[in-house]
């Protein structure tokens, strides 16, 4: 349960799975609102979740986020309308949030520092929603000409709540961005890898199998319509013990001011 909750907050980022992004901060007194609908699924399990994402540079290299403000619409099996089956939950509500800040202290490289916010309705997460913090290094440069690369080096640490606190997980991500200013198009192509450092304790006590990994592999492209409005899409796949295999579709609306 908790690894399922985990994944969902990880599948609501950005095009990416941490940060908001790990590209360069742009100019003082910008920002940009992205309001998207994310779908995960697998076998017969699938969740739906309409999500709401901000940030604001509030002086030159200092950008500030509001992220995964939304509503879980479901997370269930899919043969819950069906059959009928015993025991499936009403689990739609409000979900949680995250507060975040990058700083460009190098045209190369950003400090990171994501704070999740125990705030998502027990319909959605019973009683379990721990504060928790990540950490990162992103490091980020033009290759060539509209040829980004971003990467970033993290770690993720949940505090402990109900009595139960998860490991120190690490994650390491790329990703490439191409421009093709001419039409507006920016497509992307992304890998993620996470690892548990340490195992998660229940009561105190460690509980085995829970020191485990990850693989996320995605692709996306987004579509500037003009300066102020895009329409983003991103599909990723995702394999592990860490968070279990899963599919993720996000489509979204971008709006900068």
């Amino acid at each position: 349960m908790f690894k399922k909750i985990a994944l969902v907050a990880a599948m609501a980022a950005s095009a990416s799975f941490a940060t908001y992004t790990f590209f360069p901060v742009g100019d003082a007194n910008k920002g940009e609102v992205e309001i998207s609908d994310i779908y995960s699924w697998h076998d017969h399990w699938s969740m739906n979740h309409i999500n709401l994402s901000a940030k604001y540079n509030v002086i030159q290299n200092l950008e500030i986020s509001l992220q995964n403000i939304g509503y879980q619409l479901w997370n269930e099996d899919d043969r819950c309308d069906d059959d009928k089956l015993v025991g499936c939950p009403d689990n739609d509500g409000i979900y949680a949030m995250t507060l975040g800040a990058r700083y460009q202290f190098m045209p190369i490289l950003i400090g990171a520092l994501d704070i999740h916010l125990p705030l998502t309705s027990e319909d959605v997460t019973g009683k379990y929603d721990p504060f928790g913090l990540y950490a990162a290094i992103q490091f980020t440069t033009e290759i060539v000409s509209n040829l980004w690369i971003g990467s970033e080096l993290g770690f993720d640490w949940e505090f402990e709540d109900e009595k139960y606190e998860e490991g120190l997980t690490m994650t390491i991500q790329a990703e490439l961005d191409y421009t093709i200013a001419s039409i507006g198009l920016t497509p992307w192509i992304g890998l993620e890898f996470d690892k548990q450092l340490s195992k998660d304790k229940s009561d105190g006590h460690d509980v085995d199998g829970t020191d485990e990994s990850q693989l996320t592999f995605w692709v996306g492209a987004q579509y500037d319509i003009n300066q102020m409005f895009a329409v983003k899409a991103n599909f990723a796949i995702s394999n592990g013990d860490l968070y279990g295999d899963n599919n993720t579709l996000k489509g979204a609306l971008l709006i900068r001011f």
